[in-house]
């Protein structure tokens, strides 16, 4: 289609079309004016005798002079020859019947060769670009594979990491409950340490009345025939046990007011955050997260909390919420019920809280006043109550106290 509408239309000889035929006409006019029989040639030929290349702009002028010397074109017609001129120069030259319709196929097809050729160059450089561009892709898409291979690896790192942090949590978990078993331990070789030495000396002051009961349960033994040496090894063993163990577990003292035990110190309450008020769940907690010794008063607790229960249930719904409290916080919780003989009082076996329940003729809030006076000076205490009598005493020993409404928000 394009070739035809180029055919049809009139393409415009150019001066620069002719440049074969008009360098040809100067080189043989330059032999003919060298030669003995010269023949006439046009005189605008001669300026440009000896030039390796005609200007374009003088193309025109010698163009016309040329057309206008019929003789000299018609001489020139005989001797152009395909190595010297183009054939659109040999037809301007012979000028044949109809040749100007033959320059006009020859244009037309020049140009349509010229526009191919410009094609071709424009393919050829969307060509290259297209595999630039190929490269770029291929180098993109292999730095996506090579980044996606990153990226599982640290994936996988990351997995690793996690796996190890759930073991460390894993065994942190289990050396707290090992720390609370020992510390649980402790705390009973010192009741059977209190127990045994109660009976020596009842033992002592009335030999002849021998109790027809054991000891205890754990020696099971009558008490005349306690060794008090046996009983004084049992002792040092346990206050050794429970000396390490607080030293083990009780922050290094910086305050540089000596030994905790010298004469005449005193149990410093732990002092709370600042905004946190004393009577608060956010006290009770922050005093469950630390390193205190948790007393709590069972009873006065149970029932503040679950008044319409029975007693049982009263006591199994306050164990599990301190069971869950000590898992949580990892708090070193001790909790003391009134009466070693209710029914069903040693049912529960806790591997988190130690439960204590008062002997006979004894009250729980003796047992915690007793058990605040017991522990090291050095050790916090945090006891649970809202009997006005015990928070006074144990205040005067420098524990922090925990109204029952506060524990209860935070079970």
């Amino acid at each position: 289609m394009f070739v035809q509408y180029r055919s049809a239309m009139s393409i415009r000889l150019e001066h620069r079309d002719l440049r074969s035929a008009i360098e040809f006409a100067v080189l043989v006019a330059e032999e003919a004016n060298k030669g003995k029989r010269a023949f006439p040639y046009p005189a605008e030929l001669k300026a440009h005798f000896g030039a390796s290349r005609i200007p374009t702009g003088a193309l025109g002028t010698l163009r016309r002079a040329i057309e206008a010397d019929d003789t000299f074109r018609e001489r020139l017609a005989v001797g152009a020859v395909p190595e010297l001129v183009d054939p659109i120069g040999r037809l301007w030259l012979h000028r044949p019947s109809g040749w100007e319709e033959q320059v006009q196929a020859l244009l037309v097809e020049r140009a349509d060769a010229e526009r191919d050729a410009d094609l071709a160059v424009a393919l050829k450089r969307a060509d290259k670009r297209r595999r630039a561009a190929e490269q770029v892709a291929a180098r993109s898409r292999a730095d996506i594979l090579e980044r996606d291979a990153r990226i599982s690896e640290l994936q996988k790192e990351l997995d690793e990491v996690r796996a190890d942090l759930a073991k460390s949590d894993e065994a942190v978990a289990e050396l707290r409950a090992e720390l609370i078993d020992v510390r649980n331990e402790a705390r009973h070789a010192r009741d059977r340490e209190a127990a045994l030495r109660a009976k020596l000396e009842a033992a002592e002051s009335s030999p002849a009345a021998a109790p027809e009961e054991p000891v205890d349960q754990v020696v099971a033994a009558p008490a005349p025939s306690v060794d008090v040496d046996e009983i004084d090894a049992i002792a040092r063993s346990v206050r050794e046990l429970a000396a390490r163990l607080d030293q083990a577990i009780r922050p290094p003292d910086t305050g540089g007011a000596g030994p905790a035990s010298s004469p005449g110190a005193t149990r410093r309450p732990l002092r709370l955050p600042g905004g946190v008020i004393a009577s608060s769940g956010a006290a009770a907690e922050f005093l469950l997260r630390s390193d205190a010794a948790v007393l709590v008063d069972g009873y006065n607790v149970a029932k503040l909390g679950w008044p319409n229960e029975r007693l049982d249930d009263q006591r199994r719904r306050l164990l599990d919420g301190l069971e869950n409290a000590a898992r949580r916080f990892g708090s070193d919780i001790t909790v003391v019920f009134d009466g070693a003989s209710v029914v069903g009082a040693h049912a529960d076996r806790r591997r988190m809280v130690r439960v204590t329940y008062s002997p006979d003729g004894v009250t729980a809030d003796d047992v915690i006043r007793d058990e605040v006076r017991r522990l090291p000076i050095s050790r916090a205490v945090a006891v649970v109550t809202n009997d006005a009598e015990i928070v006074a005493d144990v205040r005067a020993h420098g524990a922090n106290v925990v109204p029952s409404n506060a524990l209860l928000a935070v079970l």
